[in-house]
């Protein structure tokens, strides 16, 4: 995705969010996101371990 798609990919999820009235709700997607990039940087963080090591080999 181009970076202008991502910016406006982001700003219409910040809008929804916004129109979120239950706290409860607000917190259950906080808590989703925030699982969703530890995931990812994990994946991340595996992927360029397996990139140094076989560069290694």
């Amino acid at each position: 995705m181009s970076n202008s798609v991502e910016d406006l990919q982001m700003l219409r999820l910040i809008k929804a969010f916004q129109k979120i009235s239950d706290h409860d709700a607000r917190r259950t997607v906080v808590l989703y996101v925030e699982e969703q990039v530890e995931r990812l940087q994990r994946e991340a963080r595996k992927n360029s371990g397996e990139r140094s090591t076989s560069a290694m080999r």
